[in-house]
């Protein structure tokens, strides 16, 4: 049997020990959430009411690079600390493992850590101190950022600092150990010893020397020692010194060897002196702020000793040789001014495409454009690195239809709830106690409705314009085209759920064992359905929760109320009549799921053995029709029937007839799906998404670094969220019918497609062989590859005709006539090199892509390698378009298709998904892959730029 920690937590395998307990891997049993528990021994000496004043402290923390804490449960005298699952490793293995860390990492994750620590440091009322920050308290996420764990000893503060708990040795600083040198004007060590600024300590007195030890809880006269900010400054700066150095420092602060010890490390100065003041044994001769310490590393490049030595000699040959070395020193100067707005573009470039995979597309153009400043005379060139990132924001090569990155809305905090209205115009999303409301169009914030303090604070749309809401008032309503609160009830809510008429709305407080039947449009309490002494389950810990799995539903028409309890039963209430129907007695069910259709309760119930028993309870007969399920079920009504998930497939149930119609089919588990119209929005236990057609035809596949938690699809948006990200993702559907060219029937499998130059057809080329399908769509010839497993490489070329060359290992080569599909000629060449993969030449270059290689594009008149192409797939063709290439690939698996624009160095100017072909005018062609082909074009720079300006101008 697995272990269960508070009824909440299963604890799944051991991931760490450490000298006060073990860390495991675990997962939230209902909400089927991967977590980290950890497990401490050590006795807690705080009083539970000051634990608990923490507790709610640090589970209020939202930061990037913070994980959320979930839970502080004490079981038979062990904490268990329950936090975010991060994937990655801690900084402490590539120590153990004797990596060396390039300064230039070392110093983003310092910004990191620092801009961490300085929101913890001011976090209200005063702040809260980590206390132990060490590598091995540093996770290293798969992006590459830092997350800082191990909040089982951060301190809240008070007032004058907070109370020593715990130090890891060698990273915590001198006040951890009881050592005092407040006043005594000591820093770190130079190379000759240990440096002194001043003698005096604060308020006056003797002066303490190096050596002097005092008590873990006091020195002279009694005076309690506190940690505060400076604490956590030394401990990272002792970090950062193990990370640069690779030796850690001595728990000493006086004896730790300077950075200057450590030649063969090559370390800046700077960023040396950097550390070195963090570390410094007296508390006041450190940075004394995250803030200040941050400004420093911002400053690094500019307070560099060689840099300035460089200024310097720079000044002194203009002073000594003015005239002489005038030229000289002027391109100096361009050269560094060039090298800094370069590295200055290449930074930005970057978080253009971060904030671009994240869905902020506004954030994405502003970047890219600031990468790429009007240019002066003197100026660097415009970086390829910023016109990609400008072009993938624009999306001007991306030509396929379907769901797009839109917006990304951004919170207070992170969300515990949020979707969308039903015809899609406004997103909801509950976070820091508020309903933010949303224009989805333009992605701006309409509102923020104060919510009742419970993450389980739920609404619903009466009509398109008029949400009714969990409000700190009581039940409300809010009118989008008013903007503003109609009506407060004053009573407590927190589940809210209407009738299907829209007339009848019904509120449950929490746990209340009652429920209040109100009218949607006043607000008006109708009747109070009393739950006779019965709760619905919601989770103790509030951060936790989610109403997901509690079932709360009205009929049509607002006279039957059906709701699931604690203690594993589901009752049907009669509002007006009285009548309480029992449908299922108390029972081990954990899980429900369903609602009202056409005279039925339809619901799933769901064990934690993973057994289900679907039911359909007839409200005129008072008779239910039972199925038993060894699997997991999950159940929603539509208007057209029950739509049921169990394991990978998803069918609705016509609940007279019995008929099953297949609503999508994914390849993992389904743990949640949203129907809208004829869209299927599907959540899977791999933590994707998947949208499907009313066909149950994939439509769109949506994929983030961290699992989707919330997603919602309405009218031309689809809604992504989850409970790590201070926002929310808007995609819009984009059908691009500007672009539009001509459809194909999509059954023809193919890896290449290439249009002719008239536009007049298309050849779909396969592995085994390939078809010609006119521009109205229709088949016009098709043939099948002899013997096509022995097939080297297929290549369209365009000389004097339009042609197909099927090349095989042989040296035969097979040329069809690309516009009618005969046989043109049939003979033997050159064998190719059974050592790469695939060669394409053009007029200047020759492509090369080595098997399991990646490509080299050489010279083709010396044969001189001019770059290797980093690509993830597999070349499929290479057009020449002035000095520059496109060179198209596929995925490895050959199920989808893109192209990279390539300057003659090598830099890629754009990404180009599902280009397909390039005509002889430069018309791009684009192939979704499902029989729609669409047409593009290269865009200059300078076109980029106006569009890009245009685009600020309309957000």
């Amino acid at each position: 049997m697995p272990r269960i920690i508070a009824d909440t937590y299963e604890v799944r395998q051991e991931i760490g020990e450490g000298g006060g307990g073990k860390v495991y891997l675990g997962r939230h049993i209902r909400l089927d959430k991967t977590i980290v528990i950890k497990e401490d021994k050590r006795s807690l000496t705080a009083s539970q009411e000051a634990l608990r004043r923490e507790v709610d402290a640090l589970k209020n923390l939202s930061h990037t690079y913070i994980p959320q804490v979930y839970d502080f449960v004490e079981e038979d005298g062990i904490v268990y600390t329950v936090m975010d699952y991060i994937e990655g490793e801690s900084l402490d293995k590539p120590l153990k493992r004797g990596e060396t860390l390039e300064q230039k990492q070392v110093v983003e994750w310092a910004c990191e850590l620092l801009d961490a620590l300085a929101y913890l440091h001011n976090y209200p009322p005063h702040g809260i101190l980590h206390s132990d920050i060490k590598p091995a308290n540093i996770m290293v996420t798969p992006q590459g950022d830092i997350r800082l764990i191990d909040f089982n000893i951060a301190l809240a503060m008070k007032e004058d600092g907070a109370v020593l708990v715990g130090r890891s040795m060698g990273y915590a600083s001198p006040e951890h150990y009881g050592e005092d040198f407040t006043g005594s004007g000591l820093t770190q060590r130079s190379g000759t010893g240990t440096q002194r600024t001043g003698t005096q300590r604060r308020g006056g007195g003797a002066s303490r020397g190096v050596s002097s030890r005092v008590s873990s809880s006091s020195v002279s006269g009694g005076k309690t020692i506190r940690l505060d900010v400076r604490s956590d400054i030394y401990s990272l700066g002792a970090t950062l010194y193990h990370l640069l150095t690779g030796q850690k420092p001595s728990p000493r602060a006086v004896e730790v060897k300077p950075i200057t010890d450590f030649p063969e490390r090559n370390i800046s100065p700077a960023l040396a002196a950097i550390v070195q003041k963090a570390m410094a044994p007296d508390p006041d001769m450190r940075y004394q702020s995250a803030e200040e310490m941050l400004d420093a590393f911002r400053r690094l490049h500019r307070d560099d000793p060689r840099a300035r030595r460089h200024r310097r000699r720079t000044l002194a040959a203009f002073a000594a040789a003015f005239a002489l070395l005038l030229v000289g020193g002027a391109l100096t100067y361009v050269g560094l001014r060039q090298m800094e707005r370069s590295q200055n573009a290449y930074a930005l470039a970057a978080d253009s495409s971060r904030a671009l995979r994240e869905g902020d597309v506004s954030r994405a153009v502003s970047l890219a454009m600031e990468a790429l400043p009007d240019r002066g005379p003197l100026d660097p060139p415009d970086s390829a690195e910023a016109e990609r990132a400008l072009a993938n924001a624009l999306g001007v090569y991306d030509l396929s239809a379907g769901y797009k990155a839109h917006a990304a809305l951004a919170l207070p905090a992170t969300p515990v709830n949020a979707g969308l209205s039903p015809d899609g115009r406004y997103a909801v999303a509950l976070a820091d106690n508020h309903f933010h409301l949303f224009d989805a169009d333009t992605g701006r914030e309409i509102a923020a409705l104060a919510a009742e303090a419970s993450p389980l604070s739920g609404y619903a749309f009466r009509d398109a314009d008029t949400m009714l809401y969990a409000g700190a008032d009581g039940l409300s309503a809010y009118s989008f085209a008013e903007n503003r609160v109609l009506w407060s009830n004053g009573r407590a809510a927190t589940a809210v759920v209407l009738s299907a008429d829209a007339g009848t709305v019904a509120t449950v407080y929490k746990d209340a064992s009652e429920a209040l039947i109100c009218d949607s449009h006043t607000g008006d309490v109708r009747r109070t359905v009393s739950f006779d002494g019965k709760r619905q389950r919601v989770a103790a810990n509030d951060v936790f929760s989610s109403s997901k799995g509690v079932l709360l539903a009205l009929d049509a028409g607002g006279n039957w109320l059906a709701a699931s309890f604690d203690d594993g039963s589901l009752d049907i209430f009669g509002i007006e009549s009285g009548t309480v129907l029992n449908v299922i007695p108390a029972s081990d069910f954990t899980v429900f799921e369903g609602g009202f259709i056409r005279g039925l309760c339809a619901f799933a119930a769901n064990r934690p053995d993973g057994a289900s028993r679907l039911t359909l309870f007839d409200m005129t007969a008072w008779d239910s029709l039972v199925a038993d399920q060894t699997v997991p079920t999950h159940a929603q009504i539509d208007g057209a029937g029950v739509c049921l998930s169990q394991a990978t497939s998803l069918t609705r149930l016509d609940p007279q007839t019995f008929e099953q119609v297949q609503l999508a089919y994914t390849m993992s588990d389904i743990v949640n799906f949203v129907r809208a119209g004829n869209l299927t929005l599907v959540q899977t236990y791999s933590g994707g998404c998947a949208l499907f057609d009313e066909n149950a035809v994939l439509v769109a596949d949506f994929t983030r670094d961290a699992p989707i938690e919330f997603a919602a699809v309405a009218g031309d948006y689809v809604l992504l969220a989850n409970r790590d990200t201070p926002s929310v993702q808007l995609l819009r559907s984009e059908r691009r019918s500007e672009a539009y060219l001509f459809s194909y029937n999509s059954v023809y499998p193919h890896t290449q497609a290439h249009v002719t130059a008239d536009r007049a057809s298309v050849m779909l080329i396969s592995p085994d062989g390939f078809q010609i399908i006119r521009a109205d769509g229709g088949l016009y010839s098709s043939a099948d590859f002899p013997d096509a497993a022995q097939m080297y490489k297929q290549e369209y070329k365009r000389d004097g005709g339009e042609f197909l060359d099927c090349t095989y290992n042989d040296g035969l080569v097979r040329r069809y006539n690309a516009i009618d599909g005969g046989l043109i000629s049939s003979e033997f060449g050159e064998v190719p090199d059974p050592n790469l993969y695939q060669i394409f030449e053009t007029d200047d270059y020759r492509v090369e892509f080595p098997f399991r290689e990646t490509p080299e594009v050489r010279d083709r008149a010396s044969g001189k390698l001019k770059y290797r192409l980093e690509l993830d797939g597999i070349v499929s063709d290479v057009v020449q378009l002035g000095d520059k290439l496109i060179i198209l690939y596929m995925s490895s698996d050959l199920e989808s298709r893109s192209a990279v624009y390539v300057t003659a160095e090598g830099r890629i100017l754009a990404d180009m998904p599902q280009l397909c072909d390039v005509l002889p005018d430069k018309t791009l062609i684009f192939d979704d892959g499902i029989g729609n082909l669409r047409r593009g074009r290269l865009y200059a720079l300078a076109e980029l730029r106006a569009l890009g300006r245009e685009y600020q101008a309309a957000h």
